[in-house]
């Protein structure tokens, strides 16, 4: 129980740090491994960190995924609508002629 609220909570700061982590799994499994992985694992091709995360002492990408689902029910302002509803507006100006 206790891997699992240290998951949450680094899944918590990861989604604070970087808002495209909030919506994409891919972005916040990269950015979660880069920061609490080894201070290598930037550098090691994201295949072989994602079979032998284990071996670097990470959780597994659904244990992430999981936890990013819990963090997002208990705090709404970091949910995927939220960050989409920002984004959302459109403005097109067209000059025709002259």
């Amino acid at each position: 129980m206790n891997q699992t609220t240290t998951v949450e909570s680094r899944v918590l700061e990861t989604m604070r740090a970087c808002p495209r982590s909030r919506y994409d799994d891919m972005a916040l499994a990269t950015q979660y491994y880069c920061r609490y992985g080894h201070r290598k694992i930037a550098e090691l091709p994201f295949g072989y960190v994602m079979f032998n995360y284990k071996r670097f002492g990470l959780p597994c990408f659904e244990t992430i995924r999981r936890a990013r689902q819990r963090v997002q029910s208990l705090f709404p302002e970091l949910s995927r609508n939220t960050c989409e509803a920002e984004n959302t507006e459109l403005v097109l100006l067209i000059q025709i002629g002259g």
